[in-house]
């Protein structure tokens, strides 16, 4: 049987990924990342092979080989009974959020990819120079962003800060508990976003900080209800939200 690691770098290099970039895709921290492809991790998670698999878009007994046949567990096994026996609203429901889960727990790769881009030796007083936007990102019901006012702010080279193009400061606290206001998020430029990723959008002239659910804007907050797009005349994304720096106490 071909070890995993083989098949994953052979795909890998297949589709001309970087490991930066196939980290990026599937959500898996590079640091993980690395050690599969060098065999140090034998046998992924199965939750990490889903999510490399469909990231190299392929299937996961593709991934897996002989390893996918797996015998479901239990619950995964009623899982698919009632996914089955649910009419075609209760199937919708079921993917969509199962398609929510996949991107929350992909939000979590950026301060591991950081991490353990430094833990290969990557050089700590490199500095990288970002615009800092002196208007907030609203991360509650909506602010307006003014202009092009900005200050220039060094921060320390990593894997999320060299994506960035810019950076703005949140402002409220409905993308708490992972951000809170006067955080700072690191933004790639970017007309568009994927179906669960943070973006920063303007949406009749205000200024949003949410998680992209096409047809609606999403805060990681419960106590904040999700905003349909329908109610805006106007609506576009300025960026995909690729790290953040934590608010200095």
């Amino acid at each position: 049987m071909e070890s995993f690691a083989k098949k994953l770098k052979e795909l890998k290099n297949r589709r001309g990924l970087t490991a930066g970039e196939l980290s990026e895709r599937s959500g898996v921290p590079l640091g993980t990342l690395n050690k599969l492809l060098t065999g140090v991790i034998e046998e992924p998670k199965l939750s990490t092979a889903k999510a490399l698999a469909s990231a190299l878009g392929t299937t996961l007994a593709s991934m897996m080989g002989e390893a996918a046949d797996i015998p479901a567990a239990e619950d995964e096994r009623k899982l698919l009974h009632d996914y089955r026996a649910a009419d075609g609203y209760g199937k919708a429901l079921v993917r969509k959020v199962a398609e929510m889960e996949s991107g929350r727990t992909a939000d979590g790769s950026e301060a591991q990819d950081d991490r353990a881009l430094r833990a290969q030796g990557n050089d700590e007083s490199a500095v990288i120079t970002l615009p800092l936007y002196y208007s907030p990102v609203s991360a509650g019901p909506g602010a307006i962003l003014g202009g092009g006012e900005h200050e220039s702010i060094e921060v320390r080279a990593s894997y999320a800060t060299e994506q960035a193009d810019f950076a703005l400061r949140v402002s409220g606290n409905s993308m708490e508990p992972r951000f809170k206001s006067g955080d700072i998020v690191l933004v790639h430029q970017q007309d568009t976003v994927l179906f669960g990723e943070l973006g920063i959008f303007i949406a009749d002239g205000e200024g949003y900080f949410k998680r992209f659910m096409g047809d609606r804007l999403h805060s990681l907050n419960p106590e904040y209800p999700d905003i349909p797009l329908r109610r805006f005349d106007d609506f576009f994304c300025c960026g995909k939200v690729v790290g953040h720096m934590k608010k200095k106490s």
